[in-house]
C-alpha cells in the first residue's frame, strides 16, 4: 500500500511539472533526480517525501495507511541569516563623523622648512589642530555591498598656531607678518572655517558583518571658505587680553584636496593634502596645507 501511495505522489509531481514546463523530458529528468536524491526517506513503517517546503509522510499502522502533509519551517539561523544578508546588500561608506587631526603645510619644494621670507608662517605643528564635523553622507553602490561611491557635506575648522611672536595682516595687496615681540605674548594663531564636499571611492574587504570589514577610500574634497580670523593672547598690566581680527587675509576662497582613508570598525585614519595654495596667487607665501588624523565618532 505504501508503494502505491508513493507512486501516486511521484505521478502527481510528474503531472505538475509537465503542466508547468510542457516538456516531457524535463519532467522525467526532475522525477529521476527526486528518486535519486535524499528527499525520499523510508523506514519500516514510514516514508517521507520532501517537495519544496512541503513534507509528505506515508505511515502504515496495522494494515492502515495514513498520509500527513506539513510545511517545513525555516530555522531561526537561516531566517536570521537571510535578514542580515538583505540588510547588508546596501552599500554604506565612511564619511560622516567627528575627526581630529593636525595641520601643517608644505612649500613649493614639498618641504616643511620655510625660508626667511616665510618665517612669520612657521607653525607649532603639535598645537595646530584640524577638526572636522562631517554631518551629511550619501552612498552609491557600484558593485556588491562593499564597493561604492561616497559623498556628503562637512565643516572643517583649522587652527594654525604660529611659532614666532607675530600675527599676520593684509598690507600693500599682500599678507605680511606683524611683530608682537614687545607684548607679553601667550599664543597667536590663524583660524579658518570651510564647508567641505567629498567624492570618495571606497572598497571594503568582504565580510558578512559590516563591523568586521577593513575599508580603504580615496578621492577629492572640495572646500568653500566660510570665515577666517587671527587671534593672539597676551598679558597687559597683569591682565589677560585677547585680540581678534576677522578678515579674509587673501586666503583661497575655494580649494580642493586629495584624500586617503583607511579604517576598521569606528576607527578611521585620514590624510588630506590640498593642491590649492593657502593664499591666493601672489598674495602671500606659496604654501600647501595638509592634515593627518583620525575619526573619534562615526555618525
Amino acid at each position: 500500500m505504501k508503494t502505491i501511495f508513493l507512486s501516486l505522489i511521484i505521478i502527481s509531481l510528474n503531472l505538475s511539472i509537465y503542466a508547468q514546463t510542457q516538456n516531457n523530458e524535463e519532467a522525467i529528468k526532475k522525477l529521476e533526480e527526486l528518486e535519486q536524491s535524499d528527499t525520499i526517506q523510508a523506514s519500516k513503517d514510514t516514508t517521507k517525501v520532501k517537495i519544496g517546503k512541503k513534507e509528505v509522510s506515508i505511515i502504515e499502522v496495522d494494515d492502515q495507511t495514513e498520509i500527513r502533509v506539513k510545511t517545513i519551517q525555516e530555522s531561526n539561523f537561516s531566517s536570521d541569516m537571510k535578514t542580515r544578508m538583505g540588510k547588508i546588500r546596501k552599500f554604506r561608506g565612511h564619511w560622516a563623523g567627528f575627526e581630529l587631526g593636525f595641520n601643517n603645510y608644505l612649500n613649493s619644494d614639498f618641504s616643511t622648512s620655510l625660508n626667511s621670507s616665510m618665517e612669520f608662517m612657521e607653525l607649532r605643528a603639535s598645537k595646530s589642530y584640524n577638526v572636522n564635523i562631517n554631518f551629511l553622507q550619501y552612498n552609491l553602490r557600484v558593485a556588491g555591498d562593499n564597493f561604492g561611491l561616497v559623498t556628503g557635506m562637512g565643516l572643517e575648522f583649522n587652527d594654525y598656531k604660529f611659532l614666532n611672536e607675530n600675527t599676520i595682516e593684509r598690507n600693500g595687496g599682500a599678507v605680511q607678518g606683524v611683530d608682537l615681540g614687545p607684548l607679553n605674548l601667550q599664543k597667536t594663531k590663524l583660524s579658518t572655517t570651510y564647508l567641505t564636499v567629498p567624492l570618495l571611492v571606497e572598497f571594503q574587504t568582504p565580510h558578512i558583518s559590516r563591523n568586521k570589514r577593513v575599508y580603504f577610500s580615496t578621492g577629492v574634497i572640495g572646500g568653500v571658505r566660510l570665515g577666517s580670523h587671527t587671534k593672539y593672547v597676551h598679558f597687559e598690566n597683569g591682565k589677560k587680553r585677547k585680540e581678534k581680527l576677522k578678515d579674509d587675509f587673501y586666503l583661497s576662497p575655494f580649494r580642493y584636496a586629495g584624500t586617503f582613508r583607511v579604517g576598521y570598525r569606528q576607527l578611521n585614519l585620514f590624510a588630506n593634502y590640498y593642491f590649492t595654495p593657502l593664499f591666493e596667487k601672489n598674495k602671500g607665501p606659496e604654501l600647501y596645507p595638509f592634515s593627518v588624523g583620525f575619526s573619534l565618532i562615526g555618525f
